[in-house]
């Protein structure tokens, strides 16, 4: 318990999830190519965004809704329809029937289109060629027919009619050319400018399509957005998108000119009707006015009668009130009768704007303008309810009862009025008979003379209050314009709303860094390799040595090749001098001593260490041995390019002599025997006895013993040779190993009582120290080589060594 307490290191923690930034540095360099990989892609795909994205631009303008009429406000003409509330302009804004008008105002029967290789241009008022069209199919419309100059008296015309047939034929411009779909006359504006811009693309086609206007009116909706911007004020903001800004100006613009001209004709509509009710009555006022001056002249003419005033006075006076009275009488019941007529026709086609103008300053329009109010309110609600439902659905079936029930109401309450106007007419006739009859006694041709003066006299009245009735409407029209006012006027926009330049080099510069930090911590988290000595030392929880580390040889070579002597000066010769170095401090008995070299797997550098280390002992006077014990995968023999014929299989058979295997290699003192043909049993063979017999033997002549042994990590064959060395050596590869490895060098000190066991990294990238990651560490803890030489290159010599450290320590 006490020997196994003192393998253990306490000064070694348990690895931690601290974040390690010389490993970060590390990935990041060695995954710079992934990372600028990325950055370029993504580049790319920012450039290809605003290249081929189809440019949208944003037109908008301000008005504001005025609900004043100044004239009607001098004049005190009421107008019954006028609220504070502008929601119904809203809807009319973005009503498919503004925007028809709109476009029925503008050149888009005829939509020009240029096509590149990806993308459509719209040529809105910028198309080098115009068409007239006369359509006698309607399937032609919103089909392509695309359109070539040859020159600029010929056009080839080039589409795919109703049945899929290709359709292509030449036709003079400016003269009317038949087709079966169509009748069209080709005009070329710009010749030039048509063929500069075939010359600049070759692959633009233009081509131009009939548009419905229905369809495109459906289509501007969705692109039209009108937005409340203040309403105590009644401003509102009118925006439309397009890819094309001068026809969403234009579109902007169209739209507050149709809403000012539908906003001035349907107030005039109004003031129209009255003025027309009012000239039918002059008109027959005055015919009777005529008559009845031309009755009075023949009579006083013919008898001699001029009238006394006298006797008649008190008379006149009297049956002028009463006859006053009878008059405004049958004005308001003619009035109650025009109400009635409006209110009985079909319910599509009831105004109730027509009848409001005759209801004003009637002697009921008290009682029945809160019922029209509600019938205009219902009709309102109808319209508005018709733009998201059928005619059908039942929130039409409701309002529409209510609208019976109302005007039904309505034509009651008008019934009744009328009764009662009746009854009072039947007692005001009846009065003026009375009157009448109580000044019988005056002569008749007196009497008869007041009657037709007094006839004259109420009708010169009604013609003078008619009069002036009429001057007022007609100031009241005159002093119509339109309730808006534009605050702002709808511009071309320089830049597009969308693709937002900035905005898309933003965003994708962003998802650049997060993939390429998604790279670089998904490697990091993922990083399962032994890179340095670092990494050994907080994975172990045992106390070894580090024997040193071996750089990566930067040249491509066979497996297991000796390498020292072929530049004894190079940086990789001088790591092994520091290995060599550095086993003094592990055993420094006299005598041969037995080195064992192993590893958790394959592949990992042990015969190539092995060979090399042998290589540096032998070339400072040694007499070093190798022996190929990794009988399953032997590799000595590919080292120093021998035969593999005989060896360690056939000498732990006793089939060999060891005289007659041992080979001598081109280095001098450097001798090996290779494995031998591959045994079916090799474990038996090393645990047999004979291999100790073999090592003494070889211990007489040699130096240094040097064993091969197979990878403890799949096989346990060496683990009692390694208890017997004297120098016994765990080979880890840096970038390959894995991090769970160190637990095998544990188990052996542990378990297997080698405390002896020293580490040597092997395949170390020293460009790695060189970015921060290890650099604080050097071979050996400090004896011999360190970390700033750089690496290993062929052509080196020992005058470039100085000149190279220098520079290192400068920078």
């Amino acid at each position: 318990m006490d020997e196994n307490s003192n393998l253990v290191n306490p000064s070694v923690q348990s690895p931690t999830n601290e974040f390690d930034l010389g490993l970060f540095i590390y990935i990041l360099r060695k995954n710079i190519l992934w990372i600028l990989l990325i950055l370029s892609l993504v580049t790319l795909g920012a450039i290809l965004t605003l290249r081929y994205s189809v440019p949208i631009y944003r037109v908008s303008a301000t008005i504001q809704i005025e609900k004043n009429d100044r004239a009607n406000q001098l004049l005190q003409v009421d107008e019954l329809y006028e609220t504070s509330d502008i929601s119904g302009e809203i809807e009319l804004l973005k009503s498919k029937y503004l925007i028809t008008k709109a476009i029925e105002s503008l050149p888009l029967q005829i939509a020009y289109y240029s096509k590149g290789k990806f993308l459509e241009k719209d040529l809105y008022t910028n198309s080098p060629f115009n068409v007239e069209m006369l359509i006698n199919d309607s399937s032609i419309i919103g089909k392509q027919i695309y359109i070539d100059f040859p020159s600029h008296k010929k056009a080839v015309l080039s589409y795919l009619n109703s049945s899929g047939e290709s359709i292509e034929e030449v036709v003079n411009t400016d003269k009317w050319t038949n087709f079966k779909e169509f009748k069209i006359k080709v005009i070329l504006t710009d010749y030039s400018t048509f063929k500069v811009n075939k010359n600049q693309v070759k692959q633009n086609d233009f081509f131009f399509k009939a548009i419905d206007k229905n369809s495109l009116a459906k289509a501007f909706s969705k692109n039209l957005s009108i937005t409340v911007l203040n309403p105590s004020a009644k401003t509102l903001q009118i925006s439309f998108v397009d890819e094309n800004p001068f026809k969403s100006k234009d579109l902007v613009q169209a739209i507050i000119d149709e809403f000012r001209v539908y906003d001035i004709n349907r107030r005039k509509k109004s003031s129209s009707r009255i003025l027309e009710f009012i000239d039918d009555q002059l008109n027959n006022v005055y015919i009777r006015q005529r008559n009845s001056e031309s009755i009075i002249q023949e009579f006083k003419r013919d008898n001699k009668v001029f009238g006394s005033k006298e006797y008649s006075s008190i008379y006149l006076d009297k049956l002028n009130q009463l006859d006053n009275v009878l008059i405004e009488s049958t004005i308001q019941q003619s009035i109650l009768a025009e109400i009635e007529k409006k209110l009985n026709v079909d319910p599509k086609k009831l105004d109730v704007y027509q009848i409001i103008p005759i209801l004003i300053g009637s002697d009921y329009q008290g009682s029945l303008e809160g019922m029209i109010k509600e019938l205009n309110n219902l009709l309102v609600e109808k319209q508005n309810i018709l733009y998201s439902s059928k005619p059908e659905s039942d929130q039409i079936k409701a309002i529409e009862y209510q609208l019976e029930v109302q005007k039904n109401l309505l034509l009651t309450s008008i019934k009744s009025i009328s009764n009662k106007m009746t009854s009072r007419m039947g007692e005001l006739e009846k009065k003026i008979d009375k009157t009448q009859s109580e000044f019988y006694g005056i002569p008749e041709k007196e009497i008869e003379l007041s009657r037709l003066q007094r006839t004259f006299e109420i009708d010169e009245k009604f013609y003078t209050m008619l009069l002036e009735k009429r001057t007022e409407y007609s100031i009241s029209e005159a002093g119509f314009v339109s309730q808006s006012i534009v605050l702002d006027e709808p511009i071309v926009p320089r830049n597009p709303e969308s693709p937002n330049k900035q905005l898309i080099i933003f965003g994708f510069s962003i998802v650049g860094i997060i993939l390429s930090l998604a790279v670089l911590f998904t490697r990091y988290f993922l990083h399962n390799q032994i890179t340095t000595i670092e990494d050994i030392k907080k994975l172990s929880k045992t106390t070894f040595s580090i024997l040193g580390i071996v750089p990566k040889f930067k040249k491509e070579i066979p497996v297991s090749q000796l390498v020292v002597d072929e530049n004894p000066k190079s940086l990789i010769a001088e790591a092994f001098r520091t290995i060599r170095t550095n086993l003094e401090f592990i055993s420094a008995k006299k005598g041969p001593k037995l080195m064992a070299v192993t590893s958790t797997i394959s592949r990992e550098g042990k015969t190539f260490v092995a060979i090399n280390i042998g290589g540096i002992i032998a070339y400072s006077g040694k007499k070093v041995i190798l022996l190929d014990l990794d009988m399953r995968k032997p590799k000595i023999h590919l080292g120093f390019n021998a035969e593999n014929t005989r060896g360690m299989s056939t000498l732990l058979i006793d089939k060999d002599q060891l005289s007659d295997c041992i080979q001598q290699s081109q280095q001098t003192n450097l001798d090996f025997i290779t494995a031998g043909p591959i045994p079916p049993n090799p474990s038996e063979l090393i645990i047999s006895g004979k291999l100790d017999e073999i090592i003494e033997t070889l211990k007489q002549q040699y130096d240094l013993v040097i064993i091969d042994n197979p990878p403890v990590g799949l096989v346990t064959d060496g683990i009692s040779i390694i208890q017997k060395a004297d120098y016994p050596l765990y080979i880890v590869r840096s970038e390959y190993s894995k991090k769970n490895f160190i637990q095998n060098i544990d188990k052996l000190i542990i378990e297997n009582k080698i405390s002896k066991l020293s580490v040597i990294l092997n395949g170390f990238n020293t460009q790695a120290a060189g970015y921060g990651y290890g650099g604080k560490y050097g071979y050996g803890y400090g004896y011999g080589y360190g970390y700033g030489y750089g690496y290993y290159e062929e052509n080196t010599n020992e005058e470039d060594k100085p000149k190279r450290f220098f520079k290192k320590k400068e920078e």
